[in-house]
């Protein structure tokens, strides 16, 4: 702790030569570039994301990217002069959108118009985004009912509106500032992602954005990261942001570069509620340690936060292909998991198995760039697992979920999950198809808690034992999407997009189909789910 203090002061009063702190936009497509353009930078770390654009530059980012192809440079280009005053570089966004669902003969569109921007303010080592997204807006029918159901536009924020069309605003932005090489700091309001998939069972971007300072230091081949957040429970607010409960998280994620080709990656996080009937707790300053392990200070304060500890890996197996993987801990009883081993070797035994407080998530992955020597031909698969009550706590405001959505993965828990993309790019042309197949067990109308909801207390769980995966109402999710989209203006990645997609949810009680096709054009400045 006094060595990480001392070289951060040592390092703010000495800094070094200026360069420019942006952070690429949290985009798929600009992963997809950033990624494959720095395959052999050893000071880049794929998995934390989105990408601060100095490592991003070093190594051959220029002559990587295919310099016949403008589009793939322009993506991750965008980065004003480094001028010693205050400057400004923005563009516009607008995303409108029409779509039709065959299967429920029910229309929707989305429109939308905003502005993205930033610059630095004086220097180079100091960094400001803006972003700013207004919109009006309906969605095919299983979104339309995730959306009555929780309040929210998945991933922008609460809704407003009504049956016909809802409202909402989504806004981002940050300062950062590197007074050297070594460390960066980060203060706005965005998303963050922690992992190399698609998918992550840390910590993703599938809720709103929220407030954040995030401290990142690079030494040698290590990457390592600290994270303080303010998220928002509002399972019980009336609608009123005056109802909204505070609750907040500390994160730490360390990433080493073994080798040229391994990849190793510690992560651990606490949430907390901001109060409680009792006493109101704010930021727990105790929780800014940025070199601990929780469960030794949770002790110590005396109380029973929501914390998780995992591992992950990526190896390259050959220069353009790569294994990834996470495995995450909420919690777990060594004894317990070996009942549960010796349970699926012998099934006929009668000793107790499936404690529900075995509660932990697995990933494991493969990515391929430029597949069969083919340039720009990306695929992508990954499995995804986790167990009931994974991301659960006994008081709701401490789940692993900010806005009615979870941190990590948006089936929530006791799911079992494949996802596969095949993605193409020729010139200004991209064509995209996903493949989803995921298992999962749903809470019975008027039943107890069986794992799956994280907005249920696990004191409501059905049974200490017996508990296993898509307990429940067992629930078979098929989802499919085929993709074609021009760009328009590569400089602010205005895009023309054509698409059809095919959802099918069905279980023992039920069935819910949706195929719908949209066209439109749209500037991306987040990632938006819809395959859940």
């Amino acid at each position: 702790m006094r060595l990480y203090c001392l070289l951060l002061t040592a390092s703010c009063l000495f800094p070094s030569l200026s360069f420019s702190q942006q952070y690429l936009v949290l985009e798929k497509e600009r992963n997809y570039v950033a990624e494959r353009s720095q395959d052999s930078n050893a000071k880049f770390h794929s998995s934390i994301k989105p990408f601060l654009w100095e490592p991003a530059q070093q190594s051959k980012a220029p002559s990587a990217v295919d310099s016949t192809n403008k589009i793939a440079s322009e993506k991750t280009a965008n980065i004003p002069a480094s001028k010693k005053q205050l400057n400004f570089c923005g563009t516009p966004l607008l995303n409108l959108e029409a779509g039709y669902d065959l299967k429920n003969h029910q229309t929707s569109f989305q429109s939308s118009i905003g502005f993205m921007g930033g610059g630095n303010i004086f220097t180079p080592k100091l960094y400001y985004s803006l972003n700013f997204l207004a919109a009006v807006s309906s969605f095919p029918a299983y979104i339309d009912t995730f959306i009555k159901r929780t309040g929210v536009i998945p991933g922008l924020g609460k809704a407003h509106g009504t049956d016909n069309a809802y409202s909402y605003q989504y806004y981002s932005g940050y300062l950062s500032y590197s007074p050297n090489k070594i460390f960066n700091f980060q203060f706005g309001k965005d998303k963050n992602f922690l992992g190399d998939g698609y998918r992550s069972m840390f910590l993703s971007d599938v809720s709103n954005s929220y407030p954040f300072l995030k401290i990142s230091t690079t030494l040698w081949k290590i990457k390592y990261v600290c994270l303080f957040a303010e998220f928002k429970d509002i399972t019980a607010a009336s609608g009123m942001k005056n109802d909204f409960k505070n609750k907040f998280g500390s994160f730490h994620y360390l990433s080493w570069n073994v080798t040229k080709r391994f990849n190793l990656g510690l992560f651990e996080s606490v949430i907390w509620q901001g109060a409680d009937e009792n006493r109101s707790r704010s930021f727990d300053v105790s929780y800014l340690n940025p070199i601990i392990f929780y469960r030794p200070v949770e002790y110590s304060l005396g109380s029973s936060d929501n914390v998780l500890m995992g591992i992950s890996f990526k190896e390259k197996v050959a220069k353009k292909q790569q294994f990834y993987g996470q495995f995450m801990i909420d919690e777990f009883l060594l004894k317990e998991m070996g009942a549960d081993i010796f349970h699926d070797i012998f099934p006929n035994t009668k000793h107790h198995w499936g404690w529900w407080g075995n509660k932990y998530g697995l990933q494991l992955g493969f990515k391929s760039f430029d597949l069969f020597t083919l340039r720009n031909l990306f695929f992508q698969t990954e499995i995804n697992y986790a167990r009931p009550f994974t991301y659960t706590h006994g008081s709701v405001q401490q789940n692993y979920a900010n806005y009615n959505q979870p941190l990590a993965h948006p089936l929530g828990a006791d799911f079992a999950e494949s996802v596969s993309f095949l993605h193409y790019r020729y010139k200004r042309w991209t064509f995209e198809t996903e493949f989803l197949y995921a298992v999962y067990g749903k809470d019975s109308v008027g039943g107890r808690n069986l794992g799956n909801n994280i907005f249920l207390s696990y004191t409501a769980q059905k049974k200490e034992y017996g508990n296993y995966l898509a307990q429940g109402i067992k629930t078979n999710l098929h989802y499919m999407q085929v993709k074609l989209s021009y760009c328009l203006i590569p400089s602010s990645d205005l895009m023309a997009e054509a698409g059809v997609a095919v959802r099918q949810e069905r279980n023992s009680t039920s069935s819910f189909n949706s195929n719908f096709f949209f066209i439109g054009i749209k500037t991306g400045i987040t990632n938006h789910y819809s395959d859940f």
